[in-house]
């Protein structure tokens, strides 16, 4: 009985392990070599309007500027989502499941996360082409925990995006060279408030008028 359950348990492993070194890897951040693209906070006097692009102090540096504040410490989050297209990245609310969400950094590291290595669930490695996109938000106090959430609470949520990028080599198999985000440019975050329920009511008394008039 216990050589049977020692085998069992032993398949099991290399079972895991196998699906481990079969999943591809990937290393993903904003300040790795060949890239520095910090993430900004709301713009406090256009709250509602996205931006993105490198400043002139980015890798590669652009011509972008901010207004907002750096992003800074456990009270943001920072996830990735991964896809074999476009489409399927933004369908995708389901970052990877091992290391796939972080805090940001404090100190003179604030607008950055720590560089990961993680495995992109069910994309194999040696899978080239690989379309990936970072997502930030406000956590509120550790409140909301995944983009879902952040979707699921309309406007109360500061949230932002960045655009979508592809990996310019393919996913690692075990044990290679894992690909890292050289593609990640600074965007910051937005707010973008429900419609309220004084304009709702206002947009259905209109509506009501005007089915009267005709």
């Amino acid at each position: 009985m216990k050589t049977t359950l020692a085998l069992a348990g032993l398949l099991f492993g290399s079972v895991a392990i196998s699906d481990l070194h079969a999943q591809g890897q990937f290393l993903w951040g904003n300040n790795l070599p060949g890239v520095r693209a910090p993430i900004y906070g709301v713009d406090p006097a256009n709250p509602t309007q996205p931006r993105s692009g490198n400043t002139a102090a980015g890798t590669p540096a652009g011509t972008q500027t901010y207004a907002g504040g750096l992003l800074n410490g456990t009270g943001f989050t920072m996830a990735i989502y991964l896809g074999q297209s476009a489409s399927a990245v933004m369908a995708n609310n389901t970052p990877p499941s091992v290391l796939g969400t972080t805090p940001f950094r404090t100190g003179a590291a604030i607008g950055f996360i720590v560089g990961l290595t993680t495995g992109a669930d069910g994309i194999a490695g040696g899978t080239p082409n690989v379309n990936y996109q970072f997502r930030a938000w406000d956590n509120q106090g550790g409140t909301v925990t995944s983009w879902t959430q952040v979707m699921a609470r309309g406007g109360t949520v500061a949230s932002g995006t960045s655009d979508i990028y592809v990996f310019e080599a393919p996913l690692a198999l075990g044990g290679g060279t894992p690909p890292p985000t050289l593609g990640i440019r600074s965007f910051q975050l937005t707010v973008v408030p429900e419609p309220s329920l004084i304009a709702l009511g206002a947009l259905g008394l209109g509506a009501l008028l005007l089915r009267r008039r005709k």
